[in-house]
């Protein structure tokens, strides 16, 4: 007797595989990434994909590890669509009706889309005229429980544009200005030979003034960051809230929207799914600590 599969379970495994098997193909394996070791064999197959073991630490890998979706039993189709929905910044609901998913998935996939889109918000250097600005965003503790802390104190964003619109955006300190986290965050990717063009804030004034080396020149106001404040003070309403130990993940998203260069959903994906962009639920809900440590 010939089987039927008359809902497709059988060919709709087979496309997921296939889809899997492609996006994976030209991805080259350069180390171990648990352990970055060059040192390793080709261990049998799994699933169709080549596997590897390390020499150094023992354990196994293929060309699917550490990547966006790696351990996910979920269709590449629902990430791709969700990876979309993300940028297009729909809500977790609407995401988790659309695409069949829990709203407590949802909510971890789009925090592993903004790990993987924050590896890529740091440009190599700023030059020429680097046009620096601050934001003050009251502390969020959306989703915490048993919050003890009564006073909210401000959280630092600083927001550095050159004159080639590379752009870095990052939430430096809590509650007061922190040079040494500025200059960790931001100061180091600012060429010596660069020009910094300060907008209203004293301390980032203070810091031009010794950069500059008390020349002065004139410079145009950058649009962007002239109204950087109003812009991500608007953005960010969209969330209702963001908590502030997720604050730097969004912020890379941000910038893909306050450039507004063309967002190919597809192309990002792929960047997504071929570099070592992977984290775990646990670290996701370990950024509270991660936070609290560095936004003194």
């Amino acid at each position: 007797m010939i089987k039927t599969d008359t809902n497709f379970n059988l060919l709709n495994s087979h496309i997921t595989t296939l889809i899997k098997k492609d996006m994976y193909l030209n991805r080259i394996i350069e180390k171990c990434p648990n352990c970055e070791s060059k040192h390793y064999i080709k261990y049998g197959l799994f699933k169709g994909f080549q596997r590897y073991k390390c020499k150094e630490c023992g354990k196994t890998f293929s060309k699917a590890t550490s990547s966006l979706w790696s351990y996910s039993k979920k269709k590449p189709t629902q990430w791709v669509k969700f990876t979309e929905y993300g940028l297009e910044r729909k809500s977790l609901r609407f995401c988790a009706e659309k695409l069949g998913l829990s709203l407590v998935t949802a909510f971890y996939w789009r925090h592993k889309v903004l790990h993987g889109l924050n590896y890529d918000s740091v440009p190599e250097k700023l030059s020429g005229d680097v046009h620096i600005a601050k934001k003050l965003i009251p502390e969020n503790f959306k989703g915490s429980k048993n919050i003890t802390i009564t006073v909210r104190h401000n959280i630092w964003v600083v927001a550095a544009k050159d004159c080639e619109d590379s752009i870095i955006i990052k939430p430096i300190s809590r509650c007061h200005w922190h040079l040494p986290s500025f200059n960790k965050k931001i100061y180091y990717l600012i060429d010596e030979k660069a020009y910094i063009v300060p907008y209203g804030d004293r301390y980032i004034s203070l810091v031009a003034k010794a950069h500059n080396k008390k020349h002065i020149k004139e410079v145009k106001n950058d649009k962007i960051i002239w109204s950087f404040q109003i812009i991500l003070e608007k953005w960010l309403k969209k969330y209702h809230g963001v908590a502030s130990k997720y604050l730097e993940k969004y912020l890379a998203l941000f910038i893909l929207y306050i450039t507004k260069k063309e967002i190919n959903c597809m192309e990002i994906f792929k960047k997504l799914s071929f570099e070592n962009k992977f984290i775990k639920i646990l670290d996701i809900g370990r950024l509270k600590t991660q936070s609290n440590s560095v936004l003194l």
